[in-house]
């Protein structure tokens, strides 16, 4: 018996290593770099209609040429060409800018994955919405990675957008101190972070020191609206941005402030929302809209997680075959989701709830957008790049033009971030972010997805070669491995 218990032992220890081995092999097994763009001194798009965002209409065919990263010149015939110049034959065609995700998260395996498929996808410019709270983290990207991502992509050796805001790890700890909260805001700027991330559960007091400490520090205060603070409070102290749709179903609650004393804590969820959105304080909601729009906080709805919640229980919407594109840590984690919001809303009725969810959200957007808000486009889901042209189609559903929608994931997300000098249009002298479509987006939203090319900083992508480059990664077990061992170690795998 002795015998047989130490062989046991010795065959499992030998197992036990071999998977270690395994792993550890897997974590270091090397991973191929996205395709390069191709690189030319001068590019020509010959005969392309430019979408011109800012008026929601189409040019005639333009020669449009490109140089050192910028719109150099345009007109129906250019006289004179730089020598070399590479020529894409664009008649029949429509340029328009490059789309601007302005909910955007990144993780360590991000350029296997995320930003070549944004970049396929149309999108040039990205918000990153979450940081790391530590300097450095297995898991999540943090500010020195972003940074070098971005400047890498912007000088052509790596696909990818750029990037031109991003937020410190959230601020959600109940028991942060306002002391505390000063303290962490003067880390956060130290590190790199440009914006300040609020989450649910910050008390009035923290969320005001935080406010405060950002107003002094240059940082605006973005993100979730913490159910303590009041939404006409959270406006009037200079939130920059609200996220999801959830904003104002929760900040127009007639009885919003029963909510956010406990009160009502005791009712399960479904009807809790069933009360949210039966009672509404529409006079209210309409001035929190007219004072928004007022103090130039925008909203972004990212009415996709909104549609996820609606369509969980939906077998069709679950199996998506995009989601072939995502890790499948990632596509664990949002089936995982999904089925905790099947669970919370079983019932028929339940679901009819969620539902009428996503159309109040769409409603709110309209009003807001109609009240003078900006609103911006943002993705915030596993697959952002494809999942943004559907947020696109929602907006068009909730009441949108189609041009509406393009200058909102544009010119107006420049304008709002205050690039709009150098981004945001097709115009001379502008950064070459672009994307050549074969279809018209203003005569339907849904166009925006078919692209034949993608420039950033004035380097071409092919979106067939990114796109292929990322379903190979999103099956390769290194970068699964390393994903399981960043959600490991990280110090902020607990809080995700």
């Amino acid at each position: 018996m002795r015998r047989w218990l130490i062989g046991l032992a010795k065959a499992l220890g030998l197992m036990l290593g071999a998977a270690v081995l395994a792993f550890t092999a897997l974590l270091w097994w090397p991973i191929a770099d996205p395709p390069t763009p191709q690189r030319h001194d001068a590019t020509l798009f010959d005969g392309a209609q430019i979408v011109d965002v800012a008026r929601g209409t189409l040019t005639e065919p333009q020669q449009i040429l490109v140089q050192r990263g910028r719109i150099t010149d345009m007109a129906p015939r250019l006289a004179a060409l730089p020598p070399r110049t590479r020529r894409i034959n664009a008649r029949g065609r429509f340029l328009m800018p490059g789309l601007w995700d302005m909910h955007s998260h990144s993780w360590q395996v991000s350029p296997q994955l995320h930003l070549p498929l944004q970049l396929a996808s149309g999108v040039t410019t990205v918000r990153d919405m979450m940081g790391c709270p530590e300097a450095s983290d297995p898991l999540l990207a943090c500010h020195a990675d972003k940074a070098r991502w971005s400047a890498e992509a912007v000088a052509g050796s790596r696909a990818g957008p750029r990037f031109v805001g991003d937020a410190s790890f959230f601020y959600d700890d109940a028991a942060l101190s306002p002391a505390a909260v000063a303290a962490r805001v003067a880390a956060d700027k130290a590190s790199g972070a440009t914006l300040l991330k609020v989450y649910n559960r910050l008390s009035l007091p923290a969320y005001r020191a935080l406010t405060d400490a950002g107003r002094q520090a240059g940082m605006p205060v973005v993100g979730h609206l913490p159910k303590a603070v009041p939404l006409a409070e959270a406006v009037a102290a200079g939130q920059r941005s609200f996220e999801h749709g959830r904003i104002f179903i929760e900040g127009c609650f007639a009885g919003a402030a029963d909510w956010r004393a406990g009160k009502l804590d005791s009712l399960p969820r479904p009807q809790l929302l069933r009360r949210m959105l039966a009672n509404r304080d529409a006079a209210g909601c309409a001035g929190t809209m007219a004072a928004m729009a007022s103090m130039g906080a925008a909203f972004v709805p990212t009415l996709v997680t909104r549609e996820e919640d609606a369509r969980a229980h939906e077998a069709a919407f679950m199996n998506d075959a995009r989601l072939a594109l995502a890790d499948p840590l990632s596509r664990w984690a949002y089936r995982d989701d999904a089925a905790g919001t099947t669970q919370l809303y079983a019932s028929a009725a339940d679901r009819t709830l969620l539902a009428a969810a996503l159309k109040q959200a769409q409603a709110d957007t309209q009003a807001a957008y109609r009240a003078g808000v900006p609103v911006l486009v943002g993705s915030d889901t596993i697959i952002a790049g494809p999942r943004l042209h559907d947020e696109m189609a929602l907006l068009v559903a909730a009441g949108l033009t189609p041009a509406e929608v393009l200058r909102a994931a544009t010119l107006d997300a420049a304008r709002f971030m205050g690039l709009a000098d150098d981004h945001g249009s097709v115009a001379v002298g502008k950064r070459a972010d672009l994307v050549l479509l074969t279809a018209n987006p203003l005569a339907d939203i849904r166009m925006t997805r078919r692209i034949e090319g993608v420039m950033l900083n004035g380097h071409w992508h092919d979106p067939r070669a990114l796109t292929a480059y990322v379903r190979g990664q999103a099956g390769h077990w290194g970068n699964m491995a390393r994903m399981i061992w960043g959600f490991v170690t990280s110090l902020a795998s607990a809080t995700l």
